[in-house]
């Protein structure tokens, strides 16, 4: 009983001892996730589809996903922000609930384009941290969902793979 009620008396203070993302984030002391997604684009044949960071064991992780459509497998790595070390690698064939993701891959080959110029573009006027980025296709636009961090909030925005610009009806906060 003494051990529950020390492990309950404690849990807030380690709760609170976990540094948040933004936290993380401000302190600067990762590689950019631009230079992460290009050095794994210059290794593996495939498109990114799918970027998250993630905060484990109070470390930022950087997630990746890249589709070959070629293979029908989709390569998921996740990467240690600090130094880029990779840390995980897994293999799997794609389901049918990844088809957006596909056709907007696709879509990007078609373009001659790498997953992060596309980043680049759609966050070169946009203020805060990227913290997510997936490629999906529905209702005929193929089209990079994005999520920016910063103090006081959360943007979403959508970009346009066709155009190369903002999609403003799918732009919310």
């Amino acid at each position: 009983m003494v051990r529950l009620l020390l492990a309950i008396c404690f849990l807030p203070c380690a709760v609170m001892a976990t540094p948040s993302m933004h936290s993380l984030l401000i302190n600067g002391d990762f590689l950019k996730p631009i230079t992460v997604m290009e050095q794994l684009e210059q290794q593996d044949k495939g498109t990114i589809c799918d970027f998250d960071v993630d905060v484990e064991e109070g470390l930022l992780v950087y997630k990746i996903s890249m589709i070959n459509v070629e293979t029908h497998r989709i390569n998921k790595y996740e990467y240690r922000a600090l130094d880029g070390t990779l840390l995980t690698e897994k293999s799997s064939a794609y389901a049918s609930d990844d088809i957006g993701q596909v056709n907007a891959a696709k879509k990007l080959q078609a373009k001659h384009m790498k997953f992060s110029e596309l980043v680049t573009l759609a966050i070169k006027n946009q203020q805060g941290y990227l913290t997510q980025a997936e490629l999906d296709h529905d209702l005929s636009i193929s089209y990079l969902e994005l999520k920016l961090l910063n103090q006081d909030s959360r943007n979403t925005i959508a970009f346009d793979i066709e155009t190369l610009r903002p999609l403003p009806l799918l732009k919310w906060d």
